[in-house]
């Protein structure tokens, strides 16, 4: 890679806005989402509506939250390449706030989702008698809600400095930038798993799982970088950034795209093969739980749909550089996520001796699709409020002459 600032500079794109018909899509996906919901709650269906919420909830939280992390890895790697595509996770981090509000709104449906949000339950079994200091509504809505209000401070601070380097220019917002970086790192490495401890792993609370946060993780990775590439590879489609975004800064965002989702599975298969191997009952209930009463077809498809057919059909070098190939791959990842917390939430939600069975996700991808047109509506919002590139960024030279 060089760079060269005797470069011309393109013209400047002045501020993006989401299409009328993008808008629109998403009106019409909050509308369905919030039928969706009424028509469980009308049935009296509070489990089935409460675990559709939770998945949809989750799934807006995962990519709000993630484009702080790519702010923060790519400000601490020095990602040069990616300076021209950075409005687009400072736009994702505005959901931060709605969407810890909704994600925390959970809790109004415990009874319906966790077990050991019943204190007759809790007093019957012993293990839920030992974990009931941390597993308690006062400590989910404390720690959930500690994590949440720090997300959000962390994502307002690194569009602040992004701002504040739109308005003076200069290396200094990068620094600070980069200081923001490392401690929300630390940061969100604890509260990740807090969260994903308290809204998942605890609806089954006598199963444990020391790789569960990392899965979470490496989800939320997968599936941020993911909507990045949809978005990224409209724009270049539609030529919003010309100039600015081309073939190469995508095929950088296409291999960050391929190397997620071998990392996820990688993971995924380290969690099953460990508990596989130690043969624990304590540890296989979770498996078992989602290979019976019908569960096992819809397991049997996650792979396929977050590893198998995105890591062959992102192979050829072509498929990481042009917006045709990586966008519906990409498309593709973003819909496998809301399968996998599918298969998180649904299966646990047959509480005590009476398992969950197996069913269609109609509701609950109709309560997903309604919290992806929020977060559109949101993000779009945000997106509009300020330039699209950050000019005044000295990374912005090298950005615009990076060759892969």
């Amino acid at each position: 890679m060089s760079y060269d600032h005797s470069h011309p500079r393109p013209e400047p794109p002045g501020r993006l806005a989401l299409p009328g018909s993008v808008q629109g899509l998403a009106v019409a996906l909050v509308l369905v989402g919030g039928a969706a919901l009424g028509w469980a709650f009308s049935r009296g269906e509070a489990q089935l509506a409460w675990s559709s919420y939770l998945i949809g909830a989750f799934f807006a939280l995962g990519l709000g939250v993630f484009g702080a992390a790519w702010l923060a890895i790519l400000y601490l790697a020095r990602g040069a390449w990616s300076v021209t595509m950075r409005r687009v996770p400072e736009a994702m981090t505005a959901w931060l706030l709605p969407g810890g509000v909704l994600a925390l709104a959970a809790g109004l449906g415990a009874r319906a989702l966790y077990h050991w949000s019943h204190a007759d339950v809790v007093a019957k079994d012993a293990l839920l008698t030992h974990k009931a200091p941390f597993l308690n509504l006062t400590m989910f809505y404390a720690l959930v809600g500690a994590s949440l209000l720090l997300w959000v401070a962390f994502g307002a601070a690194f569009v602040a400095v992004s701002r504040r380097q739109d308005r003076d220019g200069g290396i200094g917002p990068t620094r600070t930038a980069r200081a923001l970086s490392a401690a929300f790192l630390v940061v969100f490495a604890l509260t990740i798993s807090i969260v994903s401890f308290y809204l998942l792993l605890s609806l089954d609370a006598h199963w444990f799982s020391t790789m569960f946060a990392v899965l979470v993780f490496t989800d939320v990775v997968q599936t941020g970088t993911a909507f990045v590439a949809v978005v990224a590879g409209l724009l270049v489609a539609a030529g919003k950034l010309r100039g600015f975004l081309n073939e190469n800064h995508l095929h950088s965002l296409g291999k960050m795209v391929f190397a997620s989702t071998g990392f996820w599975a990688y993971i995924y298969f380290c969690q099953h093969m460990l508990i596989w191997y130690a043969n624990l009952p304590e540890e296989t209930v979770y498996f078992l739980r989602r290979t019976s009463n019908g569960w096992l077809p819809y397991i049997l498809l996650l792979p396929l749909l977050k590893f198998v057919v995105p890591f062959l059909l992102l192979v050829p070098r072509e498929a990481k550089r042009k917006a045709g190939r990586l966008v519906p791959v990409a498309a593709l990842i973003v819909f496998a996520q809301f399968w996998e917390l599918y298969l998180m939430v649904a299966p646990a939600m047959g509480h005590g001796g009476e398992a969950a069975h197996a069913h269609l996700p109609l509701v609950e991808l109709g309560a997903t699709l309604g919290f992806l047109g929020l977060f559109t509506l949101v993000f779009g919002w945000s997106l509009a409020r300020h330039d699209a590139v950050p000019l005044k960024d000295p990374a912005l030279a090298e950005c615009l002459d990076y060759h892969t």
